[in-house]
């Protein structure tokens, strides 16, 4: 391995990988349930994840999966979803993901509230415990004794996988911050879902554990209320909620919820880093001695049984990892084939020193030299592509690439411009506010001055004509 770098290996080439389904399908990739077959019959139920067909031409977009697979691939904790392999067929990139047998925790709450069946306390607090133990590892991840800076940045509902056996575990570092990332977010874009991002993260700021602690303060607020902390009408309103920090009351929204839990939720969900939870541990600790003081049933197995309930009440099932007899044919003539193959990829990421906004650390990869004559990439260092974004987010338009460079002169003039006025402006009202107050010496030369100046405009008014007339 080059010395300062990660090198990727994935699984043994021709391992291949029989596609059962579709589960879903976001905005930048789509989901599979698949099985990873082997030799004697083996098989082994997994999840492979796409790229949107769109969106994998741009360079961008596949710098990311592959960092969610570097990143993800470091990581082993029963609460985190697994990275197993990272490979390509016929130009499209695959990740391979633990095939976790249940429900996202969106699922799960929406199906709750269809059936009328609340989820008590003790089972909101059981999952929130599960993702901070999950975060507290992420964040404390290292390498060669320095810290990976990992932020998840997307902890939200959607991202929280929950077992039909009651087992807890976050997914989806596609948008993740670490040293050693090859894509590094460009200054002022902000990524992650709007309602569940801290007030640092709205604002683009750099990041720390803390932020993904406000995120979870805000799923617990969902799961204890039904509501959302952070809701408006337009992605602008939620935002600007969101920066204010400033939600309703856990106990205003729900009678007789219990203190400890409702102080546990605000300070979670404080503006100000430094005063909410300090460590994923410190917050999961907590929440340990609330359950502690409740007394009531609580973890995998209370959990579990309270999801069949549920199951019993809706009748909903988790996806079989069993190919059906007819399977769906569009999704081979989308894939190519109900069978992949994975090519074997070799990825060197080494890291230098470049300061991220996104994190607050001094990190960037090196990345391969181009070839002769091929152009330079673009550089997204432009503010005004983060302000293009947020409009393409609230109008579902792409938002036009800006050029980085073009009209640097014009803003130069246009900003040095502005500076001299406001310059001018400072010392003719700070002259204007001490004049009285200066002594006869240094403000006669000044008078003088000024006196010169208006005799012009006084001529002018009145010529010596009119004045003898």
């Amino acid at each position: 391995m080059p010395p300062g770098g990660v090198f990727w290996r994935p699984m043994a080439r021709g391992t291949r990988y029989h596609v059962v389904s579709k589960i879903a399908k976001g905005g930048m990739a789509e989901i599979f349930l698949a099985l990873q077959q082997g030799e004697q019959g083996f098989q082994k139920p997994v999840v492979l994840k796409r790229i949107l067909p769109s969106l994998a031409a741009d360079p961008k977009f596949v710098r990311m999966f592959v960092d969610e697979a570097h990143i993800a691939s470091t990581l082993n904790h029963s609460n985190l979803v697994q990275v197993l392999d990272l490979g390509r067929s016929g130009g499209q990139y695959f990740l391979v993901l633990e095939f976790v047998d249940g429900w996202s925790l969106e699922q799960i709450r929406r199906r709750a509230q269809a059936a009328k069946l609340k989820l008590p306390i003790p089972l909101a607090l059981t999952i929130v415990s599960a993702l901070c133990r999950g975060l507290a590892y992420v964040h404390t991840r290292e390498r060669n004794g320095q810290p990976l800076g990992i932020v998840h940045r997307d902890v939200t509902p959607q991202n929280v996988l929950i077992s039909q056996h009651g087992e807890v575990k976050l997914a989806d570092f596609g948008i993740a911050k670490a040293i050693g990332k090859g894509e590094k977010s460009a200054t002022g874009i902000i990524k992650g879902k709007f309602a569940y991002m801290s007030p640092e993260q709205s604002l683009a700021q750099p990041l720390d554990g803390r932020s993904d602690l406000f995120s979870v303060g805000t799923v617990l607020y969902v799961l204890t209320t039904g509501r959302k902390p952070f809701d408006g009408a337009t992605d602008a309103d939620v935002i600007m909620q969101v920066r204010k920090a400033r939600p309703a009351k856990p106990s205003t929204v729900v009678r007789d919820l219990n203190p400890d839990v409702e102080r546990l939720i605000t300070r979670a969900l404080r503006a100000s880093p430094g005063k909410r939870w300090q460590s994923a541990e410190q917050m999961a600790d907590k929440i340990d001695a609330i359950l502690v003081k409740l007394g009531e049933p609580s973890g995998p197995a209370p959990l579990k049984r309270w999801l069949e309930n549920l199951s019993a009440k809706d009748g909903a099932k988790p996806p079989v990892p069993v190919a059906p007899p007819s399977p769906d044919p569009s999704i081979a003539v989308d894939l190519g084939s109900m069978d992949l193959e994975l090519e074997e990829l070799e990825q060197v990421v080494s890291t230098a020193v470049e300061q991220d906004r996104g994190t607050g650390l001094d990190t960037r990869p090196l990345r391969a030299r181009p070839e002769p004559g091929a152009p330079n990439p673009p550089t997204w260092s432009d503010p005004t592509w983060a302000a293009r974004l947020a409009k393409a987010n609230r109008s579902g338009k792409p938002a036009a690439k800006a050029e980085p460079g073009r009209g640097g002169f014009k803003r130069w003039v246009r900003r040095m411009t502005i500076r001299a006025v406001l310059i001018v402006v400072a010392l003719g009202g700070g002259f204007y506010f001490a004049h009285p107050h200066l002594p006869v010496w240094a403000r006669q030369p000044i008078d003088n001055w000024l006196r010169s100046l208006y005799a012009p405009v006084e001529s002018r008014q009145h010529p010596p004509d009119s004045r003898r007339r």
